[in-house]
């Protein structure tokens, strides 16, 4: 080496993937590819955990149809009730067809009711809100439903609720909208009875009223208030604050970017985010100011907006959950061309920075065998233990719901989906740009590429596909995970 020759080590990727920039002048601490992985608390990447099919099943692989394999399950809950003796018990719930099912946590489902109306719309958006003691099961068809675990109130008892889309449990209250009549009010029930809907407690209040567009989406609790989401024409964003009707008050806190239908929105400790046409977003109470901010955190994935590498022709059946123990939030939706919800995009709100240009953590998580019709939060019970034979209990995990009929559980490590195996993928930017503490070095100044290492975590008998590209030139190994390294030919 001649004494002008100076040697640079380069550590890229600890950032998400960015697609919308071009990948010749990236930073190197983005990726042009992040599918099926997930980001650890440093930054670091791992392959996304897999999904076993609820199901006493202990080979895990064949398809348990609440309904059957063409009918897609419409809505999962993890239903916790207390009581008057403050004891919990756990009742999973599903809704396929027209039915509702219920489960102790034996893999077994078992139906609750059947009713001729419930469900009986196409692609209809059903929702479970845990309100107190009742699990409200709610769509654009029917009647509502409450269910504590025993009995059902609604369409056999009449509750007196106006037919709802959806509804948040708040103040011990059911706030209600995607009402019918009323598609610019909020309705809510009478304090610690949320079957009355008339009575003198109850009541309900015009939000933006003539401004043509209807209540689609609400939020769940968010530092004392609700959040209300207008659209599907202008969008606009209402707060509603309080504590008793004399004292509710409902402002505008933003406008654009309308949520597409009430599924879309997620509400967690520190934020409320939701999908649009436009992108995704971001509702940020700020302590300085006591008011809201609008935050687009979608930048780096825009080209799926952008170039349609989403289908946004069926964003009306998008989904949101929230992973708590992972610090994470998923949108489901349609890639294009695709008949299937076979995408989620992964966003890690506790690594990125929110603010605008800061750093983002995105991946994509991708089903090939099956598509997605719903999700929700779980905590496994200890009967699943015996299924899966792995002790997973007091651990959240998601539960999903398939367009074949098929309740499904996420983030198990046999990284299978039901006993097909999935591939996880990262991709660096053209690594032209060099950083050291002397400053950047200039892209136009030759380089030689010396070698490359990567470091893994084996965590069973599987294999990792290693390629680079120097000046065109393309070099690749297969590195087994069960010890040892591998060298590049």
């Amino acid at each position: 080496m001649s004494s002008r020759d100076v040697a640079y080590t380069v550590h890229p990727s600890l950032g998400g993937v960015d697609i919308s920039s071009d990948a010749t002048v990236l930073d190197p601490n983005f990726l042009t590819v992040a599918d099926n992985i997930e980001f650890l608390e440093g930054g670091q990447r791992k392959k996304r955990l897999g999904t076993q099919i609820y199901s006493t099943s202990t080979a895990n692989t064949n398809p348990t149809y609440l309904v059957s394999s063409s009918t897609p399950v419409r809505a999962v809950a993890d239903f916790w009730r207390y009581g008057a003796s403050l004891t919990p018990t756990q009742n999973l719930l599903s809704v396929a067809g027209k039915s509702i099912y219920g489960s102790t946590g034996d893999g077994k489902w078992t139906a609750v009711t059947t009713t001729s109306s419930f469900g009986a719309a196409t692609n209809v958006q059903t929702v479970v809100t845990l309100a107190g003691d009742y699990a409200v099961i709610s769509d654009e068809s029917a009647t509502p439903i409450a269910y504590n675990q025993t009995t059902l109130s609604g369409p056999t008892t009449g509750s007196a609720w106006p037919r709802f889309t959806a509804s948040s449990y708040h103040l011990n209250r059911l706030f209600m909208w995607g009402i019918s009549t009323a598609p610019s009010h909020v309705n809510y029930t009478a304090a610690s009875n949320i079957l009355d809907s008339t009575g003198t407690d109850a009541g309900n209040f015009p939000v933006g009223v003539g401004d043509g567009d209807r209540v689609i989406a609400g939020s769940r609790p968010f530092y004392a208030a609700l959040y209300f989401f207008k659209g599907p024409q202008f969008g606009s964003i209402w707060q509603l604050s309080g504590s008793t009707p004399t004292d509710f008050s409902m402002v505008q806190v933003g406008y654009g970017a309308p949520a597409p239908n009430p599924r879309v929105v997620v509400t967690t400790p520190t934020d409320v985010f939701w999908l649009s046409n436009y992108g995704v977003h971001s509702l940020q109470t700020t302590v300085k100011f006591g008011n809201v901010e609008e935050a687009f955190l979608s930048l780096p994935i825009q080209k799926l907006w952008r170039e349609d590498m989403i289908r946004r022709d069926k964003f009306d059946q998008a989904w949101a959950f929230w992973h708590p123990q992972r610090s994470v939030v998923g949108w489901a939706v349609y890639p294009a061309g695709g008949t299937q919800q076979q995408w989620i995009l992964m966003y890690n709100y506790a690594l990125s920075d929110s603010k605008p240009g800061g750093r983002k953590y995105w991946s994509i998580w991708k089903f090939p065998s099956f598509g997605l019709t719903c999700g929700s939060i779980l905590l496994l019970p200890a009967t699943w233990d015996a299924l899966v034979g792995r002790s997973h209990v007091t651990q959240p995990a998601p539960m999903l719901g398939g367009d074949n009929g098929t309740v499904y559980i996420n983030d198990w490590a046999n990284q299978t989906d039901a006993g097909t195996a999935y591939s996880a993928a990262v991709r660096t930017p053209v690594i032209t740009r060099l950083e050291t503490p002397q400053g950047r070095v200039p892209e136009t100044q030759e380089k030689v590429f010396t070698g490359l290492v990567t470091y893994f975590n084996p965590k069973g008998n599987y294999t990792a596909d290693v390629t680079i590209t120097v000046d065109r030139r393309v070099l690749s190994t297969t590195i087994s995970l069960t010890g040892g390294g591998a060298t590049l030919t």
